[in-house]
């Protein structure tokens, strides 16, 4: 039982970061906006750990590196996932 609560939480945290890439995608890494969402997602995985469930150094992970990557491809998602395509004439 146990192990099937560590594998779902671990999911649910991996989709969490992937949202968090997804929305930051837009913003700079080190601006302002940038380290203020992530800093609160940290805080409020810090929330967490007061009872217990420990995730801290593993909210915001990969952040940086899924970002980079969506940044730069112009197939990549965008805000809410969405897939941008050239329309053509």
């Amino acid at each position: 039982m146990m192990s099937a609560c560590v594998k779902w939480a671990k999911q649910e945290v991996d989709a969490f970061n992937a949202i968090l890439a997804r929305q930051l995608s837009g913003e700079k890494e080190g601006s302002e906006m940038w380290t203020r969402c992530v800093d609160t997602a940290k805080d409020h995985a810090g929330m967490l750990s007061e009872v217990g469930l420990d995730f801290r150094d593993l909210v915001g992970q990969n952040v940086v590196a899924a970002a980079e990557v969506s940044s730069s491809s112009s197939n990549a998602p965008a805000g809410l996932g969405l897939v941008m395509t050239e329309q053509s004439a």
